[in-house]
Order: structure tokens, then C-alpha cells, then sequence
């Protein structure tokens, strides 16, 4: 977990930005811009003003916000009016660290000699936008020039009043100050207006929304400032409601009726509770509450709240940094002990300063309506049951987890999800033993985007299992060291839905486990099913993974692409974490679909077994492209590049070297195989091929071979046709092999752009062969090779038409063309033997 502390590497004052410039004598409202470094993605508050030296007259507050995680921006908010031409020099700070920002005040242009307010504004009303005028005039004026300058509200806050550039009359004139904004409570806002020296006081009356007007069914209460007005038509219902300032709390005994509680207006110092024992309906229409001192809404009930987002309506909700200390829970800025079911098509903006954003102690159902959790110390939305959302639109940025279901599931069925958080973006976070309880993410639907950017925070976390079945894009980063895409302690299936997923931290190793986080695309801890769908896995961080699964893993559909290309990481020399494709500690298995991987290290690894019974298989980058003990392939397309072992059968180095027998196997039944490596097929136990096609191009130098065996290397069906360097090590295949077959060991090599070609007496075709680089030594297979027969061996010709089979590229078994021997070399016109069905040939 991350600390909830904000902090930055540095604040940079000298390269910090003004929205505006500051001219002596001149009412002054801007925003500074000051960069920053090093920051850990915290949220801040607002800061306290701070006056300046030199120049005097302004001040400069810190506007509350959210760290970025690394380099960032902060706005300071610099109002007043400065006293004099010259510097004024702000002493700011930010997570832990200061700097001095300094403001150029320039040398007023401008003078004049009276300044007089001639045409007050107009009145207003609090939370309607207001746009008006006022008009001073002036004498004296000298003919200079002067910038724009605008000044802020007091009293009443949300109003500017600005005053476009322009030029003074020489002698008497006049000036127009536009005032607009939206006003945050009803009283007088006042602003001080300040240019060529004079100075004038302009006032505007901002009247209260109204006051509530009764409502049949309906407990209607209207904000203003710090009053709120309330028309209760169930008073005699048992519906009794106190009001203390702006902070309005409801004790409802009625356990007939689902009272609606009608809320509007804007208080800056305001709340809402609730004690219902009978369910209850809360309409926001248009509310803008702030409790510095505790949660905005807060209901004590257990009952089920509906929260209806009016349409066309939108409200804001915000906690203070330190609430009041309270007997009951107050978790979040919109907290309740009850069920949350939000419904309507407004939009619902939420500030979670103290801890959550929005928090129920049972479930939170989102069936429609705009919620936007702006910023939360902790997680932004927080059930203790369920998280369940079938529509609308849900924007969460979160300092801990985005979406936390504390002892229950997470369903989305539909909608709009976007979230940016620290820890976890999405998680079923339950690891108690209550049987009862199975947390679990299944997504069904809805457009979802997860950002993280914590160490170990992963976008979809499960402590059950994982299910993804969905016609819409699920998008999810990571770039917190250690994180996971999906991060599922059951079973994942996907089953529908484009998913993409992509991870740029690095491993790291933890102190407290003792051990090294790696990031991976997916992380699976029983299970993993991939059915349908379309995965992309992007890891870029050192020791980066793509899937990892602790037990079985079995693709029957779809299309999976990993890339997986970052370094090793390296901790020790016992602890290291490589960056591969795919890993599976139980069995893996292919049944259809397809899968591309690129990968540092290994391209594919199982602990126990790889089987390809049909689909195809790509990994077009790896170390080690195929890795287990028993490796058995029976159909579809596999082709496989790899720098070292193309496949490679092991159990590990074994009593008595890695030359002996380990009692691994490689199994070829069927399908097309296309392998190429500095030991393109390398079995430390056995080899058997009975059916489809396998191509294989090894090293061009030895010691490292075409086909590399210590057991049994047995040809007993399919096409065979492999090359590789001259190394004393390879070996041709075992006498006991059924079919025919040759190994050619050529003193020459034949190189790149040439091909080896192999015919009967009669011309027809047996192999053409196109290696990927030199080779000398082949061996090669077919059902149509006969004992006892004569047959041409060529090194050279052209072929014209026709493909590589199984579509590899540049390289690889000709079919479907024709050969010429214009310009071949014949290299030998051997004659298989009568009797055996190997046959090693000289060239």
C-alpha cells in the first residue's frame, strides 16, 4: 500500500508561468503554473495564502490537486493587487519541498486622478451563473496604456470582474468591468478594483435560490450559503427534520413509504443526514454541498438509499481533509451504513479529501447518471458488499484502489468506466475464510478503462476468480513496478471482448516477501482459459511478463498477442526475473485459436507440458521459443524463432550432465512446425515424429545443431526435413525408426540463397528446401522415400512459383511450384538401402 502523503522530488519556481502579467497599481487575479519532479501520484490539499516580499499587496494560494506519478504541474492561485513596480517573491511549498517564485510587476502605464463607481451591477442568485457590468469613471486620466486586469470576489465567492487592455483618455473617461461566474452563497460579494493608481469598491447582492416550496410525497430542502430552507410534508409522518446552519439532518420513523428527499442549492458549509428505518429515495437536483468537518451526505441508515441524478442537473459533493470526531462511521465523502442505488441522467461530481469518495457498508449499484469521483485519499468508490453497474458513466481517480468490493463481487454489465488510481483500479479484495462469501470481477459489458500507477497495483485485482465476457474494449496500464494487468487468485476465463493490456514498470524485489514482484499481463493463480476474444499484452518493464498461471492453461479460441521485451531483471544470482512470453506451471494446451508471442526470454514454458492439437502458434521472438518436459504437437500451425532452443524438452539438468537422458519426449502427431534456433528442436530426452510436417533451420556453426537429442530420436511418419551446422555432436535418427529417411552430412555448405533438392530416378520431386542461413547437415523424411531406390540430391537450381509451407518467411519447404537444376550442382545419386531405413550419406 501506498502512504497518503504527498510528496515531489523538486519544485522548479524558475521555470514557473503566469496566465497573466502583473502591472503596479492594477487589480490582479492569475494562475502560476510551477512544474515539479518526483511525484508519488498524492492527492494535496488546498494551501494557506501566502504574502511576498518586495512587492507587497498580493497573495498566493496553492489550489488543491493531484499529483502526477513523476513529473507534474501545480497551479498557485496569486490575487490582489500589487503595491509597486519591481518582484514579488512568494515562499511556496509543495510535498516537502520550496522554492521561491518570484512575479515581475511591471511599471503602470496608466494614471488618473479620481476613480468612481457610476453603474452598480446588477443583482444575482446564488448557484445561477451570473453575467453583468460595472462602469467607473474616471478624471485625470494621462493617455497611457494599460493591461488587462481582473479581480476576484470576496464575501461571496465564484465572480471575477475584469476589465479588458486598452488606454486612458487624456483627462476624464470611463471603464466597464464585465462580472461573471457562478456565486457560491447568497450575500454581498464585494471587489476591491484597483488601476492607474485609484482604487473603487464594487458590490453585488446575491440572493438565496429561494425557499422550499411544498411537494406532495416529498421532503424538499434548498441550500443557500449556510442556511437551508425545508417544506416536509410528512412532518406528521414521523419524518422530523433538524437544521443547524446549512447542515440538515433527517430522523425518519415512517416504514410504509419510500420518502423522496428532494436536495438543491449550493452551500459551501453544508451536510445532509439521514437516520431512516424504511428505505428511502434521495434526488439530487442541482446541489453543490461541502462539509469541511465531515462527510457531504451521510446516512446512518442500514436501509436502501436510491440516488436519483436528475437529468440536465449537475451536483457536487465535497469532505473536509479532517472530520469532526464521531461514534458512528463516517467514511467518505458520500457515505452510507445502507445500500447505494444510483439511477437518473444528471451528473454527480465527487471530492473525497478525508478517506473514500463514495462508501456504502453494503452494496453500490450503479444502474444509470454521470458519477465523477474528482479525487479520494483513499479508494474512490468503496463497498463492503458488492460494486455492480449496469449504465451511465462512472469516472473515478483514487489515491489507493479506484473500485474496492470489500467482501464481495464486482459486476459490470454495461456503461462507461474509467479509472485512474494509485493502488488496485478494479478489485474483489476478500481473503477471509467465510465460505459464504466468493469475491470475484465478472465483466459482461461496458466500455472500461483502467489506469494504475503504484508499485503492485494492478488494474484488476480478484481474490476469487476472473471472467471476461463482452461485446465492448477493455483497456487496461500499468506502470507501477511489480503490477499486473489482471491480477486473479481463482480462475480466469475469457470468453468474448478486444482486452488490452499493457504493463512498463520493472520487477523490483520486496523486502517484506522476501522476494521479486515481476509485473506480468495477467496473473492467474489456479486456472486460465482463454475461449474467445481478442488479448493484447504490451510489457515493456525489465522482468516483465505476459501471463503467468500457476496451474493449467488451455487456449480454445481467439486471438492472443504478447510482447513481452523487456531486460532481465537481476536482484542476485539467485534471484532473477526474465521477461517471458507465456508461463504456465500446470499443463498448457491448444485446442484452436491463435497465439503470437515476442518475448525476451522464453516464448512459451510450461512446468509440465505443452500440447498443440490445432490453431496456430507464432512466436516470432524468444530465447527459448517452446520449453517442457513433454512437448506433444498434433495439429494447427506452430512456428517458432528462437536465438537458443527453438523447442526444447527438459526436465532440467539432470545426475550425469546435460547430455544424458532425462526422460523428456517431443511428440510430433500432426500439424505444420516451423523451427528455427541455435538448437532448433533440442529434446534432453527423446524425439518422436509419426505425422504433419515439420521444418526445422539450426545454426550455421557448430557445436550447436539442427535437431539435438540424447535419447531416442525415432521417424516414424511425416515429412522431416530439418539443417543445421556440421557439428560432430548431431546425430542421424534411430535405426528402429519406421520410415524411410536420410541424413546428409555435406563437407560444403550450402548457403542462404541456395537450395537443397532431392528427386527420384524419374524427376519427381521428394524436397526443395530454402535454408534461413548456411547450413551442412539435413536430415529429411517423407512417406514417398522407399528403400532401395535411386534418388538425386542438388544443391542450387531456382524455383519459380508456389509458397513456403505453413507461410514462413523467406525460407523454409517449397510447395505448390516448380524446380529447375539450370545451374545446380549434383551433389550425389544415392540409392536408399534395401534393407535399412536410415541412410547416411556423405556429401
Amino acid at each position: 500500500m501506498e502512504t497518503n502523503t504527498p510528496s515531489i522530488i523538486a519544485l522548479n519556481c524558475s521555470a514557473a508561468t503566469f496566465s497573466a502579467t502583473a502591472t503596479s497599481g492594477a487589480s490582479y487575479t492569475a494562475k502560476a503554473s510551477v512544474p515539479y519532479t518526483g511525484g508519488n501520484g498524492m492527492v494535496y490539499a488546498e494551501g494557506t495564502a501566502v504574502t511576498p516580499s518586495g512587492v507587497t499587496g498580493l497573495t498566493a494560494t496553492l489550489s488543491a490537486g493531484t499529483l502526477s506519478n513523476g513529473n507534474g504541474t501545480a497551479s498557485f492561485a496569486i490575487t490582489g493587487t500589487p503595491a509597486s513596480a519591481g518582484t514579488a517573491s512568494f515562499s511556496i511549498s509543495l510535498g516537502g519541498q520550496a522554492c521561491a517564485l518570484a512575479l515581475p510587476v511591471a511599471v503602470s502605464k496608466a494614471s488618473m486622478s479620481t476613480l468612481v463607481c457610476t453603474a452598480a451591477p446588477a443583482n444575482g442568485t446564488i448557484g445561477v451563473t451570473y453575467s453583468g457590468t460595472a462602469t467607473m469613471a474616471y478624471t485625470g486620466g494621462n493617455g497611457g496604456t494599460y493591461d488587462l486586469s481582473t479581480a476576484t470576489s470576496t464575501g461571496v465567492e465564484g465572480l471575477t470582474a475584469t476589465v479588458a487592455a486598452g488606454t486612458l483618455a487624456n483627462g476624464s473617461g470611463t471603464l466597464v468591468y464585465t462580472i461573471s461566474g457562478t456565486p457560491t452563497s447568497a450575500g454581498t460579494a464585494t471587489f476591491a478594483l484597483s488601476l492607474g493608481g485609484q482604487s473603487c469598491t464594487v458590490t453585488v447582492t446575491i440572493a438565496a435560490s429561494g425557499t422550499a416550496t411544498a411537494a406532495k410525497d416529498t421532503v424538499v430542502i434548498v441550500y443557500g450559503g449556510t442556511t437551508a430552507s425545508v417544506s416536509n410534508a410528512f412532518q406528521d409522518a414521523g419524518v422530523s427534520v433538524a437544521v443547524s446552519g446549512a447542515d440538515v439532518t433527517v430522523t425518519s420513523t415512517n416504514t410504509t413509504k419510500e420518502i423522496v428527499y428532494a436536495l438543491s442549492g449550493i452551500s459551501p458549509k453544508g451536510s445532509f443526514k439521514i437516520y431512516s428505518q424504511y428505505k428511502y429515495n434521495i434526488t439530487l437536483k442541482g446541489l453543490s454541498l461541502t462539509n469541511s468537518a465531515g462527510p457531504a451526505i451521510n446516512s446512518q441508515s442500514s436501509k436502501k438509499g436510491t440516488i436519483n441524478v436528475v437529468n440536465g442537473t449537475t451536483n457536487t459533493l465535497v469532505d473536509g481533509v479532517t472530520y469532526t470526531t464521531s461514534t458512528e462511521d463516517q467514511k467518505g465523502t458520500f457515505f452510507s451504513e445502507g445500500q447505494l442505488s444510483f439511477m437518473g441522467a444528471g451528473t454527480l461530481n465527487v471530492t473525497g479529501n478525508n478517506k473514500h469518495g463514495i462508501v456504502s457498508d453494503d452494496y453500490i449499484y450503479v444502474s444509470e447518471a454521470t458519477i465523477n469521483v474528482k479525487s479520494a485519499a483513499k479508494d474512490g468508490i468503496h463497498a463492503s458488499d458488492y460494486f455492480a453497474m449496469d449504465n451511465g458513466t462512472v469516472t473515478v481517480t483514487a489515491s489507493d484502489d479506484g473500485i474496492e468490493a470489500e467482501e464481495g463481487y464486482i459486476a459490470l454489465n454495461g456503461g462507461a468506466l474509467t479509472v485512474n488510481s494509485v493502488d488496485d483500479g478494479i478489485t474483489a479484495s476478500y481473503e477471509g475464510t467465510d465460505a459464504t462469501i466468493t469475491p470475484y470481477v465478472l465483466i459482461k459489458g461496458g466500455t472500461i478503462n483502467v489506469a494504475t500507477t503504484g508499485d503492485k497495483g494492478n488494474a484488476i485485482k480478484s481474490e476469487g476468480y476472473t471472467t471476461i465476457t463482452t461485446n465492448n474494449p477493455v483497456t487496461l496500464a500499468v506502470s507501477g513496478k511489480g503490477a499486473k494487468g489482471i491480477k486473479t487468485t481463482g480462475d480466469f476465463t475469457l470468453n468474448a471482448g478486444t482486452i488490452k493490456i499493457t504493463t512498463s514498470g520493472a520487477a523490483y524485489y520486496v523486502t517484506a516477501d522476501a522476494d521479486i514482484a515481476a509485473p506480468a499481463g495477467i496473473n492467474c493463480d489456479k486456472n486460465l482459459a482463454i475461449k474467445g476474444g481478442t488479448l493484447t499484452i504490451t510489457s515493456t518493464g525489465a522482468g516483465g511478463k505476459g501471463i503467468t498461471v500457476d496451474g493449467t492453461a488451455t487456449i480454445s479460441g481467439g486471438n492472443t498477442t504478447i510482447s513481452a521485451t523487456g531486460a532481465k531483471y537481476t536482484y542476485s544470482s539467485a534471484l532473477t526475473s526474465e521477461a517471458k512470453g507465456f508461463k504456465s506451471d500446470g499443463d498448457f494446451t491448444m485446442t484452436n485459436g491463435e497465439l503470437n508471442i515476442a518475448a525476451t526470454d522464453d516464448g512459451l514454458k510450461s512446468e509440465k507440458s505443452i500440447t498443440i492439437s490445432n490453431g496456430t502458434l507464432n512466436v516470432t521472438k524468444s530465447y527459448e521459443g517452446l520449453e517442457a518436459p513433454t512437448i506433444t504437437i498434433a495439429g494447427g500451425v506452430s512456428n517458432i524463432t528462437a536465438t537458443n532452443d527453438g523447442i526444447n524438452c527438459s526436465y532440467g539438468t539432470v545426475s550425469g550432465g546435460t547430455e544424458s537422458n532425462d526422460g523428456s519426449n517431443l511428440f510430433i502427431n500432426g500439424g505444420i512446425v516451423i523451427v528455427t534456433g541455435s538448437d532448433a528442436i533440442d529434446s534432453n530426452g527423446n524425439i518422436t515424429i509419426k505425422g504433419g510436417t515439420t521444418i526445422v533451420c539450426g545454426p550455421t556453426n557448430q557445436p550447436e545443431e539442427g535437431i539435438d537429442y540424447n535419447g531416442t530420436f525415432l521417424v516414424n511418419g511425416g515429412t522431416l526435413i530439418s539443417a543445421g551446422s556440421n557439428a560432430n555432436m548431431t546425430k542421424a535418427m534411430a535405426s528402429t525408426s519406421t520410415q524411410v529417411g536420410m541424413y546428409l552430412k555435406s563437407s560444403t555448405q550450402l548457403a542462404t540463397t541456395s537450395i537443397l533438392h532431392i528427386e527420384n530416378a524419374s524427376g519427381t520431386e521428394m524436397v526443395t528446401f530454402k535454408p534461413k542461413n548456411a547450413v551442412y547437415y539435413f536430415h529429411f523424411s517423407t512417406p514417398n522415400l522407399a528403400k532401395g531406390t535411386q534418388y538425386k540430391i542438388y544443391f542450387g537450381g531456382s524455383y519459380t512459383g508456389g509458397s513456403f509451407v505453413g507461410g514462413s518467411s523467406g525460407w523454409g519447404l517449397y510447395t505448390g511450384g516448380t524446380y529447375s537444376n539450370s545451374g545446380a550442382t549434383l551433389k550425389a545419386s544415392p540409392t536408399t538401402s534395401a534393407t535399412s531405413t536410415v541412410n547416411t550419406l556423405s556429401l
